[in-house]
């Protein structure tokens, strides 16, 4: 019975490994269409030129042939083969970064996604995680039909594989992309000041909610021998600890644009400097910025 159990559970993490790449890249998918939006804004790019470069990177990212193999059953990529999966995805539009540009963009994507995905109570989070970043991009490229309609099918495509995972299968998929951001701890400027990132590069965690069907803390149980419950008594706990639907997507707040308030000056903040002098144009057909960053 120990080795069946054993081999079922090797299984289930086998099965959640290949399981942990679609998760993986549209989570930092996601994170690079915000970077890119806020970098865009920041660097004044005519409006027309930055829903371009998001509709031509969305376009390419939820491509139906390029989804359907990030679909089949695979092994979790290497840091390295992500990247270069991305180099292309960024460079699909008419924007070009330069490799400085590329290493940061990375860098946050990646340290964004394993924000949002440690800060979950529970794995089971990561589907609303995941589902958040989709609508989130959908929103960004509306104004174009066919754009909006592969997230669409997307998002379908979510809910058809994660939708019937159990608690066991989610705990495995989560360890599985624990295994692949590893000791990854780059320093953001923004988390740093928002206190979402100590001075080391790891992530502060809190404990405002419970996972759902978990108990409040603070209830102690007094058994006898045979484990019947004799007594029980009780202390104050000083952290909030009010639950919440794992699926509930609309009060679900990770998942959502961690740099949108990045675009947007402070109340009392001093007024901005004045604008640089603007970049010459690119050649016919060049980039919309070669460095973002």
């Amino acid at each position: 019975a120990t080795r069946r159990r054993a081999a079922r559970t090797g299984a289930t993490l086998s099965t959640m490994a290949e399981a942990s790449m679609p998760m993986l890249i549209i989570n930092m998918g996601g994170e690079m269409v915000y970077i890119l939006e806020q970098r865009l804004t920041a660097q004044a790019v005519a409006t027309d030129k930055a829903k371009r470069v998001l509709q031509d990177v969305v376009r390419t990212m939820f491509n139906p042939k390029f989804i359907l193999e990030l679909f089949r059953s695979q092994e979790l990529y290497s840091v390295e083969a992500t990247r270069q999966i991305f180099d292309r995805l960024a460079h699909s539009s008419i924007m070009r970064l330069n490799d400085s540009s590329m290493d940061k963009l990375f860098d946050l994507m990646t340290m964004g996604f394993k924000y949002q995905m440690l800060t979950c109570r529970q794995p089971q989070e990561l589907l609303l995680v995941t589902l958040k970043h989709l609508h989130e991009v959908r929103a960004k490229v509306s104004e174009s039909a066919s754009v909006a309609k592969l997230v669409d099918d997307v998002i379908q495509t979510v809910y058809d594989k994660y939708l019937g995972m159990n608690a066991a299968e989610y705990a495995a998929l989560k360890q599985s992309l624990c295994r692949f951001f590893g000791d990854k701890k780059t320093k953001v400027s923004l988390f740093l000041q928002d206190g979402l990132q100590g001075n080391d590069g790891t992530i502060v965690l809190s404990c405002q909610k419970l996972p759902t069907a978990a108990e409040a803390p603070g209830f102690i149980r007094l058994l006898d021998a045979s484990g019947r419950v004799t007594s029980s008594e009780t202390f104050p706990f000083p952290v909030p600890t009010t639950p919440s639907s794992p699926f509930d997507l609309e009060s679900c707040t990770l998942g959502l644009n961690l740099y949108a308030k990045a675009s947007v000056p402070a109340p009392g903040a001093p007024p901005p400097p004045p604008p640089r002098a603007p970049p010459p144009p690119p050649p016919r057909g060049g980039a919309a910025s070669s460095d973002l960053f």
